[in-house]
């Protein structure tokens, strides 16, 4: 994996006395395809808008490519491509007329590669943008963030309303873009089974702090359901699990939830007289497991 090319160092940012971001320092690798997640309100949104120099922290500083957000040079802003959950401008342009109108700001733009990206990608190019279904829509705005052939690609949740074939489809021809050119992707999104199905790194927020941030295989690998069946009925309170993040009773059994897990972990319970099951979790079971409690911070992505 390559040097970092999107850092966040200790950013905070507050609107009206609330706090939307609070110390956040985190790194996205060149190359990867990295999720950002987090419950609502949590800073996701207000994180990109300062990145992409669209919103000035209170505290701390963001870099893309190398660069202070806040002075991008013109030369890095159009290496970047960025999809919000907001229409693109412009929606009664047909697409050649919209491509004519965009490549103007671009001093590399190339004409064929787009007519090749827009037959993979399917876009229609007979009607407004106005005129297409949302499906259609969001795919021929994705198309026109790519056609300029940005190295970074910044998505906050573009697939916002969505069905899920569509979502899908949406997702495949990013992911398919990101990995075939070789580009870096980061993006929003609530869908968590979308996320797990492309992402390679991911970050938790959680009240506007960093939670955790890995590759998601590492965060499988130590993020483990423990269910203990306890001899005489005990309740487990002597028992110490590493990286516990939630404990309760179900069914007459002890389940530990943490993130904290390795394999010397379940010899050493077992030897206490417990039966012990572990239990796989899912994105959006670790997800919500790792945001139920108290935020607590976490490390910065390496």
């Amino acid at each position: 994996m390559s040097g970092a090319v999107l850092r966040w160092e200790g950013v905070s940012r507050s609107f009206h006395g609330t706090t939307a971001l609070d110390g956040l320092t985190l790194e996205v690798p060149a190359g990867s395809v990295f999720g950002l997640l987090g419950r609502n309100g949590t800073g996701k949104t207000t994180a990109i808008r300062i990145l992409l120099g669209l919103l000035r922290p209170d505290a701390g500083r963001s870099e893309v490519l190398g660069e202070d957000s806040l002075t991008l040079s013109r030369g890095v802003r159009q290496r970047i491509g960025y999809l919000s959950e907001e229409s693109f401008p412009y929606a009664d342009l047909e697409m050649p007329s919209l491509l004519r109108f965009v490549s103007a700001f671009f001093e590399r733009w190339d004409m064929d590669r787009c007519e090749r990206l827009a037959r993979r990608m399917e876009v229609r190019r007979d009607v407004p943008l106005k005129e297409m279904s949302l499906g259609e829509r969001r795919r021929a705005e994705l198309f026109l963030a790519l056609a300029q052939d940005p190295e970074i690609l910044v998505l906050d949740d573009p697939w916002l309303g969505l069905d899920a074939v569509a979502r899908r489809d949406f997702l495949e021809a990013a992911l398919e873009a990101a990995r075939e050119e070789g580009k870096t992707l980061l993006f929003t999104s609530h869908v968590l089974t979308d996320v797990e199905r492309i992402v390679d790194r991911v970050a938790i927020l959680q009240d506007g702090r960093l939670r955790t941030a890995s590759a998601l295989d590492d965060l499988k690998e130590r993020t483990k359901r423990v269910i203990l069946d306890l001899p005489g009925g005990g309740d487990g309170a002597g028992i110490v699990v590493p990286g516990e993040v939630a404990r309760r009773r179900e069914a007459g059994s002890l389940v530990i939830v943490t993130e904290g897990w390795s394999p010397g972990l379940e010899a050493r319970l077992s030897a206490g007289g417990a039966e012990v099951r572990v239990e796989d979790l899912n994105l959006e079971e670790m997800f919500l497991e790792l945001t139920r409690g108290p935020a607590r911070s976490g490390g910065a992505a390496a």
